[in-house]
């Protein structure tokens, strides 16, 4: 049985370092993948993900166990990626890809396309308009609401709409080409 946030932030309040070290390993990678996607910069992320846990230890007295400890932690996260790029400290490369879910088929195939699908797809959403990504990262890839977006980067809700609805034609114009050019599965291949 995993123990709750909120028992560890308790904990960590009251000068427990191994409960705050719990709350970093049960949350870092979701806070590092998000920033991933916000930066497109492997280094920028893994910054960004330690000022964001920095910021999470000094002020833990305000979450006060509304919601989930995650969407705070994003919506920290997501602060310094707007100050970050406010003061146009990061790049917009994309420098790292995830690894392949450890379950693929063991068709050779089969692994070779859904890694070029995927492949496709971090580099289209790299490409997108900042400030499309950020809301398409957010909603689509984080699952946080469109009032938690609109929150955490400070826009209208009818903005956060508006933007994901044009993150998603921008993307699905730049993938329609690479999924056309991936394999089939059942496609007849000839051998020499």
């Amino acid at each position: 049985m995993q123990i709750p946030d909120l028992w560890l932030v308790q904990k960590a309040k009251n000068g427990d370092t191994a409960a705050f070290g719990a709350l970093l390993t049960r949350h870092s990678r979701r806070v590092y993948n998000l920033l991933l996607r916000l930066t497109g910069s492997s280094a920028l992320a893994e910054d960004l993900t330690q000022e964001t846990f920095l910021t999470a230890y000094q002020r833990l007295s305000d979450w006060r166990g509304v919601g989930q400890l995650s969407t705070w932690l994003c919506g920290i996260a997501v602060k310094h990626h707007l100050a970050a790029r406010r003061k146009a400290r990061f790049t917009e490369t994309l420098d790292a890809h995830e690894e392949l879910a450890a379950g693929l088929s063991s068709d050779p195939l089969a692994r070779y396309t859904q890694h070029e699908a995927k492949q496709a797809l971090d580099m289209a959403i790299s490409a997108l308009p900042t400030h499309y990504r950020e809301v398409f990262v957010l909603v689509r890839v984080q699952e946080l609401r469109y009032r938690e977006v609109a929150e955490l980067l400070e826009i209208p809700l009818g903005t956060v709409q508006s933007r994901l609805a044009q993150a998603s034609v921008l993307l699905q114009r730049a993938l329609s080409h690479s999924i056309e050019e991936l394999p089939q599965k059942g496609t007849k291949r000839h051998v020499l």
